[in-house]
């Protein structure tokens, strides 16, 4: 969630920033399978204590701390036909760090999908409805109704499975800063060693085109890559330490920076 910082404060400038790849959960596109019975819950989430050397995305003043993110996600799974599956779901997350207090930000979202199997590509609409806080959910500072377009597929090589996704979103909010297009592009890479032990990576490339407000004309770029070693603890949870380096540049050259992260994520799925 690095990268849904709510203010900055510096004019209302928002932070663009995908270090969270959060912002975009592998695992909210990975495949329903069917099943023609009644829908199914289940809670999904993560917990990820990370060290960052740039707490504050400053290209200028680099604060390193510790940062505590909880991400939860309530879902209701079920299909509409063997290729056409529906995820109406809601999810919640934050980030804590242990001194620079300024950094602290949490999201509620609300949020419906539909997924379309074609010739194993899945096609995804989805629409959200997101609320980004100031502090941990202290002050409201704007909310957002984001329209997402997204195609990926899963390709098997032996060992190795390279899951390929690109996503175009549409923010509206009743903030106009954070009006703006953003185009993700990344491979998500996972490497079997063994029934519990892989190697994973995920290489990112984000735009982002502000069209509002103090942003009228801002462009951002965020290229960053992870690599880690994951453990299945059991089918459902999983250990993962994690490296992600991480840069951005932009047309507003006081929002360069670059950040280095490290730390370990435990995945859950009930």
């Amino acid at each position: 969630m690095r990268g849904s910082r709510a203010l900055l404060p510096i004019f209302g400038f928002f932070s663009a920033s995908g270090a969270f790849a959060a912002d975009l959960d592998l695992t909210e596109f990975k495949p329903v399978a069917f099943a023609p019975t009644a829908p199914s819950w289940s809670v999904v989430g993560s917990v990820s204590p990370t060290y960052t050397e740039n707490a504050l995305f400053s290209r200028d003043d680099r604060r390193r701390d510790f940062f505590y993110e909880p991400d939860v996600s309530v879902r209701l799974d079920g299909n509409l036909s063997p290729d056409l599956s529906y995820r109406i779901y809601a999810r919640t997350q934050f980030e804590s760090f242990a001194t620079e207090h300024d950094g602290n930000a949490a999201i509620a979202r609300l949020g419906a999908r539909l997924t379309e199997n074609l010739y194993g590509w899945r096609i995804t609409a989805t629409y959200e409805n997101r609320y980004d806080f100031d502090g941990i959910y202290r002050d409201l500072a704007f909310t957002s109704n984001d329209v997402m377009g997204s195609v990926t597929r899963d390709f098997q090589f032996d060992n190795v499975t390279l899951s390929p996704l690109v996503l175009l979103t549409y923010r509206f909010s009743d903030l106009a800063e954070a009006r703006r297009w953003r185009f993700d592009a990344l491979v998500g890479i996972e490497v079997k060693l063994n029934p519990k032990w892989s190697i994973v990576s995920t290489p990112l490339i984000e735009a982002f085109w502000f069209t509002d407000g103090l942003n009228t004309g801002r462009k951002d770029q965020i290229y960053s890559a992870t690599l880690g070693l994951k453990y299945n603890i059991a089918s459902n949870i999983s250990l993962t330490s994690n490296v992600l380096y991480e840069a951005r540049t932009s047309n507003v050259a006081l929002r360069h920076y670059t950040d280095w992260q490290i730390g370990p994520r435990l995945d859950f799925a009930f």
